[in-house]
């Protein structure tokens, strides 16, 4: 499936190819033509979200070293868990702000013409994820 979906996704970037302008990085623009063909086939699934639960990611605990400290890794634990869930929570395009950013790298201007908004909006939903975000984990 995952071959399939790629195969497709480079052939609307071929065929659009022609009307790429260059407004943002590239990576922007593809992240675009992939985020909506990734968005048409959940859809046509009846599926919309993906679970961040951890708990069968089948990943074991570090080995213990010499600062090994088990109140401070279930700390860790504990507040992984609630960022988990509370990055879970987001709403959809809040969610999609902050994935961007963080992992994409994204900056504002090439979140909004990613996800097809204004700056303004792109800008707004990102400060709501990460104060949503902070306050989970305690950081305010």
């Amino acid at each position: 499936l995952a071959e399939e979906l790629y195969q497709e996704i480079w052939m609307r970037v071929i065929e659009a190819r022609a009307r790429y302008e260059v407004q943002a990085k590239f990576t922007t623009w593809l992240y675009a033509i992939a985020h909506n063909r990734l968005v048409d086939h959940w859809r046509k699934r009846g599926l919309a979200l993906v679970s961040l639960d951890q708990e069968d990611s089948g990943q074991a605990d570090p080995p213990a070293g010499a600062d090994y400290e088990p109140h401070r890794m279930l700390e860790a634990k504990q507040s992984l868990a609630r960022f988990a869930r509370a990055l879970e929570a987001l709403p959809p395009a809040q969610r999609e702000a902050f994935l961007l950013h963080e992992e994409a790298g994204m900056n504002v201007a090439e979140i909004a013409h990613a996800t097809g908004t204004n700056a303004e909006a792109a800008k707004s939903r990102l400060r709501y994820a990460l104060s949503k975000l902070r306050e989970a984990v305690g950081d305010d």
